[in-house]
């Protein structure tokens, strides 16, 4: 045994609490566990094949299309056995932390990238949006949330450019606060797979439950338009020795994003 469970399951707590720590989309999405962790396909549980543009009748069609493929993610790293075995943990802690960062931003690209080609389009490329442009394009994304029933306060999914022009000065005064708050949100993130040359991009992410900033693990994901499906969660993995001597571990995950309601993520704006 190179490693005893109390320090794997130390690893696999500080693996967890880093991941949650670095990763958007775990702090914005709801998650669900499937159960299996040989699972390699789950249900896509799609609901917007019952619904009309505007929201008249639903369609009597079934839930769902295709089930969705689920991803595995694994960031390999090597250890001494003195690492491995030493009095304390700090060595193998460093090494794992550093690799769960890297995890996270794996996961936040493919989660993201999921729900940045799901969504409905931004009206228009408002290149030169003041505050006035903003203020508009965030209450129509809003609007149309309301259509399809996520009435609860919103999550914004930004770019670093449409970060900077959100909270940009007038008369010395930050316009983040009086923007968000017209459009009923309440959870903010920059993330980097929203870039989009050198365009502010900007997507709203509708909700149904009140879901406090960055506290979407905790949330319910049936209610939600995007979840994922999570069949072996982040964790560690002994690996064995190599024939250098050295012990492998990887750092992995097993997931799938489901985008169950397209009309749920609105495209805002596209700035410059």
């Amino acid at each position: 045994m190179y490693l005893s469970a109390e320090r794997i399951a130390l690893a696999n707590q500080t693996i967890s609490e880093t991941f949650e720590q670095s990763s958007v989309a775990w702090q914005a999405i709801p998650h669900w566990n499937t159960g299996d962790p040989a699972q390699t396909k789950v249900r896509s549980d799609v609901t917007s094949l019952l619904q009309t543009t505007p929201p008249t009748t639903p369609a009597p069609d079934p839930l769902g299309e295709d089930p969705v493929a689920i991803t595995s993610i694994s960031v390999p790293l090597l250890v001494t056995l003195a690492q491995a075995t030493a009095p304390t943990p700090d060595a193998l802690l460093a090494a794992v932390i550093a690799r769960a960062v890297y995890l996270a931003n794996a996961v936040d690209d493919s989660v993201i990238g999921a729900v940045k080609d799901a969504a409905q389009p931004a009206p228009g490329d408002n290149k030169d949006a003041d505050t006035a442009k903003l203020l508009t394009a965030l209450i129509g994304a809003r609007v149309t949330a309301e259509k399809y029933g996520y009435r609860a306060p919103s999550c914004l999914l930004t770019n670093t450019v449409a970060f900077t022009k959100l909270n940009q000065l007038v008369d010395g005064y930050s316009v983040l606060e009086p923007l968000l708050t017209a459009a009923n949100v309440n959870s903010l993130h920059r993330v980097d797979k929203l870039v989009d040359g050198a365009k502010g991009t900007l997507l709203l992410l509708g909700r149904r439950q009140l879901i406090a900033h960055g506290d979407a693990a905790a949330a319910s994901p049936g209610e939600e338009p995007v979840d994922i499906a999570v069949s072996v969660p982040p964790s560690l993995e002994v690996v064995g020795e190599t024939k250098t001597g050295y012990i492998e571990l990887a750092i992995r995950i097993r997931f799938a994003p489901r985008v169950k309601d397209k009309y749920g993520v609105i495209g805002v704006a596209k700035i410059t």
